[in-house]
This record gives structure tokens, C-alpha cells and sequence, in this order.
């Protein structure tokens, strides 16, 4: 997307509505393993009704995560395979969630 308009421009090619030849951003081991990951859960989740929803609001979410966090977002991460693998399984019907509880006024 061009910073200048609301035009696509696919990354290595000049904008034709300003002199910006636009790149693609280089991600970090960690961002692709997460991309990954991403793209793995919508792949599992196409099978399954609902779940769609529920893991692009999962990564939503999460994304407000600062990119120097690496300790929480590896932990994200991980938890996030075991998941992933729990989706995988056939029997697999639901997610679990995990929810602070609601504090007592």
C-alpha cells in the first residue's frame, strides 16, 4: 500500500503516483516463525466451523505485544504450537480459553 495514496503497489516496483520504489520489509526469525504459524492455524481452522473468527482474534490481540518482548512472544509462541496441534486433531471440536477472573466490586 502506497504511504501516499490508497493505491497497492506490489513490493520491488515504482508507485506510479509518487517517486517511492517500495520494498518489503525484512522480518526477524521470530516474526516468520509466528507468520507461520499464523498462516498453519487458518489452514487447520478452515476445516472447523467458528474457529476462523477465533484465532485471527487470538493473534489480533496479541500483536499489541511489544517486538522487544521476545521472552512473551517465544512463550506466545510455543503455547500457540501446543494448540495448534490440539487443532489439528480430529476429535477437536473447541478451543479452550484462558480469561483473567473479573475482580469483585
Amino acid at each position: 500500500m502506497c504511504h501516499s495514496s490508497s493505491r497497492v503497489v506490489f513490493p520491488g516496483h515504482l508507485c506510479c503516483c509518487c517517486p517511492v520504489f517500495h520494498t518489503m520489509a525484512r522480518h526477524s526469525k521470530l516474526q516468520k516463525q509466528v507468520l507461520s504459524l499464523f498462516r498453519q492455524f487458518l489452514r487447520a481452522g478452515q476445516d472447523k466451523p467458528g474457529f476462523l473468527p477465533r484465532i485471527r482474534d487470538e493473534f489480533r490481540e496479541n500483536s499489541s505485544i511489544k517486538k522487544t518482548d521476545v521472552m512473551h512472544i517465544e512463550y506466545l509462541y510455543r503455547r500457540g504450537q501446543r494448540q495448534l496441534d490440539q487443532l489439528k486433531d480430529v476429535n477437536t471440536k473447541q478451543l479452550g480459553t484462558f480469561s483473567k477472573p473479573k475482580a469483585e466490586r
